[in-house]
């Protein structure tokens, strides 16, 4: 078997995604953002287009470019520039937004230049709960933006972009998120994707997740199951996160592929490592208080992005994961999809258990909810 790095050098495009960060200002201020808790501490800031353009020139190496970070992409004057470019690269162009600037005018330019994926931040079915979570949202506009998206898409006989509802489940919504289900089928909404409040700096978004680091509460496990179960039923695309963490081998934001770039040109391995604040980045962790330092290997704003990606710093940190895979390749590596011999699966997973002890996670993702799979 290949290791990862010699297939890595040969794909055409051997980066998953490119996680590019336009802005960190939003007109919002939810309860469970660090923008919102860290006010006086955070760097609003927008990404000029030339250091836009020095990553765009790596962008035939990246299969999706993905322009998200900590602030409202529709705020960015350039954004439908970014995205003429990243499309003209052959990617896959896919934004997160809170919706409340989507318009007629603007849903109809993305629609005809092909943005492939737009999803949507909810914080509820209703607007009283939308509301109280995503503080100076107008849930009534956002639904109003959504039904005009649909109807354009109809119109133009487009399939894309392809609508996604991003609903944050936490203690005060978990209840609505059945009645989401229903909302985005009459919206014309084509996925529906149960988050959790995976980040929480303070004991305030703490309290509001709703998955457990040990046991989850059945009720929530049924209220989640009755959205599941309403899907199927209006067959709508849904897929929802754990209730409960486990230690994964590979973060969903898989370091050895995915990229991200920060607002000022910094390159991180990940959103979660890199706020525009000043100082450490504070954050809970499974009822413990934590500070790690905010990772930077380097910006592009400066240094070409391959000198950066291929710094002893970065190599290292990725060293990390890749041994951790190769753990797991070489455990589980030459056994077949149905497995009979259940003393050979308890040994493989002593030799798992055993390896990962051996190669445990940085400090950064260690106290990180994502590298439990939540």
């Amino acid at each position: 078997m290949r290791s990862f790095f010699e297939k890595f050098k040969t794909r055409k495009r051997p980066f998953l995604s490119f996680q590019i960060e336009p802005t960190s200002r939003c007109q919002l201020k939810c309860v469970m953002c660090p923008k919102t808790t860290f006010h006086d501490e955070w760097k609003a800031g927008d990404m000029s287009l030339p250091v836009f353009e020095r990553i765009s020139g790596y962008f035939h190496l990246a299969r999706d470019v993905h322009l998200q970070g900590w602030g409202e992409p529709f705020l960015h004057p350039e954004l439908l520039t970014m995205i003429r470019i990243a499309k003209a690269k052959g990617c896959q162009v896919s934004l997160t937004t809170n919706g409340g600037l989507l318009s007629p005018d603007r849903s109809e330019t993305l629609i005809k230049e092909d943005l492939d994926i737009i999803a949507v931040s909810l914080a509820g079915a209703s607007k009283g709960t939308h509301e109280a979570i995503r503080r100076g949202s107008h849930f009534d506009t956002l639904l109003a933006n959504l039904k005009t998206l649909s109807g354009l898409k109809a119109k133009l006989r487009s399939k894309t972009p392809k609508l996604v509802f991003s609903f944050l489940m936490t203690k005060t919504n978990i209840e609505e998120l059945a009645d989401a289900v229903s909302l985005a089928r009459e919206l014309g909404v084509n996925e529906l994707v149960a988050n959790n409040l995976d980040y929480s700096p303070t004991e305030v978004q703490d309290d509001l997740k709703v998955f457990s680091c040990h046991s989850t509460d059945s009720r929530l496990k049924r209220v989640v199951e009755r959205a599941e179960r309403k899907a199927r039923e209006i067959k709508l695309p849904f897929r929802r996160y754990p209730l409960e963490g486990e230690e994964v081998i590979m973060c969903e934001l898989n370091p050895l592929q995915i990229v991200f770039f920060s607002h000022d040109g910094c390159v991180s391995p990940c959103v979660y490592l890199n706020l525009p604040k000043s100082g450490s980045i504070p954050r809970i962790f499974c009822g413990s208080y934590h500070e790690i330092p905010r990772v930077c290997f380097g910006s592009v704003a400066g240094k070409d992005f391959m000198e950066i990606w291929n710094s002893p710093e970065y190599t290292e940190f990725r060293k990390v994961y890749q041994n951790r895979l190769d753990v797991f390749e070489k455990t589980y590596g030459h056994m077949g999809p149905l497995i009979t011999d259940w003393h050979e699966l308890e040994r493989a997973e002593r030799m798992l258990k055993s390896g990962l002890s051996q190669n445990p996670l940085p400090e950064g993702c260690l106290t990180c909810y994502k590298a439990y799979g939540i």
